[in-house]
């Protein structure tokens, strides 16, 4: 009987305890503080997120940006938000920057002003 106690207490011990994200084996990316919940494991599932930058020469809606990037638009699916603009694609690859939010449908156009990058809210696949 100790034997088995011990085997199990030193499987605890090396194993450690379950991932928060076990579900999702650690696939999802998160949004960051700003956004809670946002790109985060969901009963197994990774919650939309913003996606990687898109340049204004390229794209005119977050339909064609998610699609670009081989998933789909998450219309006000990321904290409310559709899209967060950046003034240039610099600033929008700076992680430790949230650009401003846009409540939008994912196939309206982009209120671009003038700014030349975008986060849009995809799927995370």
């Amino acid at each position: 009987m100790r034997g088995k106690l011990l085997l199990a207490m030193s499987l605890l011990v090396a194993c450690g305890p379950p991932r928060a994200d076990s579900d999702c084996d650690g696939m999802c990316q998160p949004a960051g503080p700003e956004f809670p919940g946002v790109g985060e494991c969901k009963e197994g599932v990774c919650s939309p997120s913003f996606a990687e930058c898109s340049a204004q020469s390229d794209i005119s809606t977050c339909a064609e940006a998610c699609k670009a990037q081989g998933t789909t638009c998450a219309a006000n699916g990321c904290g409310g938000y559709t899209y967060l603009l950046y003034y240039d694609i610099g600033l929008c690859e700076d992680h430790g920057l949230a650009g401003l939010p846009f409540e939008r449908e994912c196939d309206g156009p982009i209120d671009w002003q003038v700014n030349e990058a975008v986060k849009c809210c995809c799927e995370q696949e």
